[in-house]
């Protein structure tokens, strides 16, 4: 219940709390064991879904594209309503602290009380309207949070997971290594080329006189780089552009490259390191392993669970009005 909460996000996706004057103000587009979403409730939030597919209406040839996707937005809204009704009557509600504290997170994105409140007022709530909108989005996070908590997973799980999944505990052979780039641009001309050549082989005499390479990469290099002295991390072949991959990974431990360009300019590459391609060991996995599981199968009980709720539910879609 700590998370940052948006007043975009507590508006826009929740039906809950709504203006009392607002809920019929447009007719009714469904009723969940008697309890109404309204129309306009609908609208806003379809006109959200839209921003956050970027799908623009207009371009919409086919209407029933249209009617399916509001059709989908009033279906989280009916099951976001099922949700809230489910966290009443299980009492898993959420705190006062806890609906105060995301109050404070909104209030914190405006410069004044009075730009909180009018925002609130352009979206059709009062202060207290809000906050019990409020404490509705957190106790329906809570409800769908205490489902995921009873989630647990088996070795037997984890084995079963391991062997049918190969591919996901193959490390393919790595090289960690570190660079210096002059940078060139595509197409420059001769006397640009020969300048960045020029520099780039008075720092590789430089090394080769046995000057430290991280010294130098944080003087010379003009890559994001320089300030970990050229430091890439360790990265499998696919990773760089080809010219890059091939002089890398022709090195050996210690070595160090000539000048190799590249679409980015020209580097200087040294290898610190080279790891061998390898499986992970099941045990080393199994962390992993039950962190992927306890996610998927959480997702599946909450849809699981919402099915449920809405076989149990007396739902009633109304056309728009």
């Amino acid at each position: 219940m700590k998370s940052a909460i948006s007043l975009g996000c507590l508006i826009l996706l929740g039906v809950f709390g709504v203006a009392e004057a607002q809920l019929h103000a447009y007719g009714t587009a469904a009723r969940v064991n008697d309890v109404d979403i309204s129309n306009e409730m609908l609208e806003r939030n379809f006109e959200e879904y839209l921003r956050d597919k970027d799908v623009n209406i207009a371009a919409i040839r086919y209407p029933n594209r249209v009617n399916m996707m509001r059709r989908e937005v009033l279906d989280q809204l009916i099951n976001q309503e099922i949700i809230w009704q489910a966290a009443q009557k299980d009492e898993l509600l959420a705190s006062t602290d806890d609906v105060e504290e995301a109050m404070q997170q909104v209030r914190a994105q405006f410069t004044s009380e009075q730009d909180f409140i009018g925002r609130l007022a352009a979206e059709g709530f009062t202060v207290d309207a809000y906050r019990k909108h409020v404490r509705q989005i957190l106790s329906a996070k809570k409800y769908m949070s205490s489902l995921a908590e009873k989630v647990a997973v088996s070795d037997a799980e984890i084995h079963d997971f391991y062997v049918a999944n190969p591919a996901r505990f193959q490390m393919p052979e790595a090289v960690k290594a570190r660079h210096i780039l002059l940078k060139l641009a595509q197409g420059a001309d001769e006397e640009s080329r020969g300048a960045v050549q020029s520099q780039a082989e008075a720092i590789l005499q430089r090394l080769l006189a046995g000057e430290d390479f991280t010294a130098v990469a944080k003087e010379m290099s003009e890559d994001s780089s320089a300030a970990q002295g050229g430091d890439l991390g360790y990265f499998p072949r696919g990773k760089m552009v080809k010219p890059f991959e091939d002089a890398v990974f022709a090195l050996q431990v210690g070595e160090m490259s000539g000048i190799v360009e590249s679409p980015f300019g020209l580097h200087i590459i040294k290898v610190d390191d080279r790891q061998v391609a390898k499986t992970v060991a099941e045990e080393v996995a199994k962390e992993r392993i039950t962190e992927h599981l306890v996610q998927t199968n959480s997702q599946q009980l909450m849809i699981d669970e919402i099915a449920t709720l809405r076989a149990a539910a007396d739902i009633e879609v109304i056309a728009a009005q």
